[in-house]
């Protein structure tokens, strides 16, 4: 079986995790860009990484949140699509889908997220929720998106 670090990474870039947020996660390297700490933080959700975002989420905006909260698994999160993004000298935002499993069926969180530049990293602050959309239907002819490459009924959807 494979290393995680070899597979392709769960934000679908395209690339392997060990060239795309891995160096994020272990802080080897820093997000370049709002899309790519937003990137980062969904394969933190898929592979259940509080501290990384805890530690990318703006204090100001976080609460009472915890690492350990943010680690929990919730959903089954499937599919990264970045919609639109924008990243100025200090701000920037990511109009996302994120696509997940819950109760066998296929639905999808959208939002637009807002991030900030502080000290040279950039950090998550909050987001415009689109709760009208949260749920989606998949053909099961279709290709499925956790990106394997089969269609959906072979694949999340049997």
């Amino acid at each position: 079986m494979n290393n995680i670090t070899t597979q392709p990474c769960p934000c679908q870039s395209g690339k392997t995790y060990q060239h795309c947020c891995l160096p994020v996660h272990n802080k080897t390297g820093r997000a370049e860009s709002c899309e790519q700490l937003m990137r980062s933080r969904f394969s933190a959700f898929v592979l259940q990484l509080g501290d990384h975002l805890f530690d990318t989420y703006h204090s100001d905006y976080r609460g009472n949140l915890s690492a350990a909260e943010l680690a929990e698994k919730t959903l089954d999160w499937k599919a990264l699509q970045i919609i639109a993004t924008e990243s100025l000298a200090d701000s920037g935002f990511v109009e996302f889908k994120a696509w997940f499993l819950e109760a066998g069926e296929l639905h999808y969180h959208h939002e637009r997220s807002n991030f900030v530049k502080d000290h040279d990293q950039w950090l998550y602050c909050d987001g415009i929720f689109y709760p009208e959309q949260k749920s989606g239907k998949i053909a099961r002819n279709d290709s499925c998106l956790c990106g394997s490459g089969k269609k959906y009924k072979k694949c999340c959807g049997n």
